[in-house]
């Protein structure tokens, strides 16, 4: 292991301590005052201001500008803790890596002034959206008239961190011709502007992550120094959608430190709670459901690491990696919600019962993953328009070098160089193309059964994607084929994670990757639920085992900050 991945591993660690013991009133982030807040609608002000005592925002700020950003899993390891915590928390803190993410991506002075900001702690947000206009950027009212000097006009909402953030990176028209080329981006800093050209947009009132500060901000003639463009004007759609490529993965921590509680919440009410003299977790059906829910967050934890892999390995692929990975996550990490709320009954809708009353806050907040960063929709929209690319013949992929990649000790050694993004990829993911190759390498091992069933799922979507008729509007048809596209390339991330792991091949690891891949089976309707009970049964008794020694079950032997 190399000093900085150890660092940052240690830097994840110290976080985690810092945070404590939710069941502690006293700890940073406790669960009694998470739900006084949530109860109230409250901004988290005291946590989000000890976060940055502790200097979470300097993770989000790349090393060359000054940050200790190097490895992009590290903050969203971070995140994970945090939202397991309470997920309000999390989007509240992590919103400023949105607003300056762009600048990241746009490179040049801007990025150095972007720098300042977020190194001295200030709370940003990313103005993309406007009233009535849905996911439509290019339908973007917002005006900035290009001179000496920058003026802008019109109304961003809703924005998380609006109304408190100290700065917002606005997508806004800079030209009245046709064209993404009409759309460019800029830093407004409230502390630099005349302040009686700003006014705040009422909070919206919603139903998860009630305390975060989803508002709007209006601009009427907002003054702003001509350095504060945000890239070259007219590319700011494309400086978007690249930096999204970077949001789409990391808001996905979100949905783990979610599934992370509702895992922990439910393990110990499987261990604890008694039916007809017996522990719930000792009954086969219980323990089945359990076991399901824990492959659930077992793959999503898979395809996150997968996401932040990639960004450094194969950047040029993120444009289709980015939206299998924010469909994917959220989605499962739903269904990991749905079955536990049965599991829980109606304990996981009430507050304070014996220790289950946060599940139903995790369960509301988590919901707003899917449509931070494009909804479901968008993202599979994104894979249906790389359906060619997912079809063109292509090289034998280096299944060696992507093992390397996913071991669990390597790192990184640069930030990501935007120069290598792309709008559109021009193979797919190697990750898709490498599941046969995969499946193969398990050899005889339980697990080679469900993933050659996979595979072989795999290329008849791949025949269905090459006979899609190319639409602006796709149709259910091809939605469907991209949503199980995207479990197929869950079940390449895990199987690479697996292999690339400390314990790979060992009895446990084995039963871990056997219990995913057969859920995915069953996702995918190759198989019945009940083929897949006897693994997701084993599951759920490694999950219960780790509990008692104060542990959490994961696939990344070694990582996580509870292994």
């Amino acid at each position: 292991m190399t000093r900085s991945a150890l660092a940052g591993r240690m830097a994840v660690a110290d976080l985690d301590r810092y945070l404590g013991d939710p069941r502690d009133q006293s700890a940073v982030i406790s669960t009694e005052r998470s739900l006084e807040l949530d109860e109230a609608s409250a901004y988290p002000g005291d946590a989000v201001g000890a976060l940055n005592a502790w200097g979470l925002h300097r993770y989000y700020t790349p090393a060359e500008h000054g940050g200790e950003l190097r490895d992009v899993f590290v903050p969203m390891m971070m995140i994970r803790a945090t939202a397991a915590r309470d997920l309000t928390v999390a989007v509240a803190h992590g919103i400023s890596f949105l607003g300056a993410v762009s600048a990241w991506v746009a490179g040049g002075q801007i990025a150095a002034i972007m720098a300042e900001l977020v190194l001295d702690g200030a709370p940003l947000s990313w103005g993309l959206t406007e009233r009535g206009r849905g996911s439509d950027l290019s339908a973007t009212a917002t005006t900035a008239a290009i001179g000496s000097s920058i003026v802008v006009d019109g109304v961003k909402w809703p924005v998380n961190n609006a109304t408190r953030g100290r700065a917002m990176t606005v997508l806004a028209r800079t030209s009245d011709a046709p064209g993404p080329r009409a759309l460019s981006l800029v830093l407004v800093d409230k502390g630099r502007v005349d302040t009686h050209s700003l006014a705040s947009e009422p909070k919206v009132a919603t139903y998860g992550n009630r305390g975060a500060d989803i508002s709007g901000l209006s601009m009427r003639g907002t003054t702003v120094e001509r350095d504060r463009l945000v890239g070259d004007p007219g590319l700011g759609l494309e400086i978007v959608l690249k930096s999204l490529q970077f949001t789409r993965p990391l808001s996905t921590a979100l949905s783990l430190g979610a599934a992370d509680h509702a895992v922990d919440v439910a393990v110990e009410f499987a261990a604890s709670r008694r039916v007809f003299g017996r522990e719930l977790g000792s009954l086969p059906a219980a323990r089945a459901t359990l076991g399901t829910a824990v492959a659930d967050a077992l793959l999503a934890e898979c395809v996150t690491f997968a996401g932040a892999r990639e960004a450094h390995h194969a950047p040029q692929e993120l444009a289709l990696v980015s939206s299998l990975v924010k469909f994917l996550v959220p989605d499962t990490v739903d269904l990991l919600f749905r079955d536990l709320t049965s599991f829980l009954g109606a304990r996981s809708q009430l507050l304070g019962v014996a220790g289950a009353g946060e599940f139903q806050k995790a369960a509301r907040d988590n919901r707003a993953v899917g449509i931070f960063d494009g909804n479901s929709v968008v993202n599979l929209n994104m894979i249906v328009n790389e359906f060619t690319a997912i079809t063109r013949p292509a090289d034998p992929v280096d299944v060696g070098g992507i093992l390397r990649d996913f071991h669990v000790d390597a790192e990184p050694q640069v930030w990501v160089d935007p120069l290598h993004l792309r709008l559109v990829t021009r193979r797919g993911s190697r990750l898709l193309r490498a599941l046969p190759a995969f499946a193969d390498l398990l050899g005889s091992r339980p697990s080679a059964g469900p993933a050659q069933d996979i595979t072989a799922e795999l290329h008849r979507l791949l025949e269905a994607a090459g006979a899609a008729p190319r639409q602006a509007a796709p149709s259910a048809a091809s939605f469907d084929v991209a949503m199980r596209l995207a479990l197929c390339f869950g079940a390449s991330c895990a199987i690479a994670v697996e292999l690339a792991g400390r314990g790979s091949g060992g009895a446990a690891s084995e039963g871990r990757l056997l219990a995913i891949l057969e859920r995915i089976s069953v996702r995918l309707g190759l198989v019945r639920s009940e083929s897949a009970a006897a693994s997701a049964a084993e599951l759920a008794g490694q999950a219960l085992e780790a509990a008692r020694s104060g542990s959490r079950l994961s696939m990344l032997d070694g990582w996580g900050v509870h292994a």
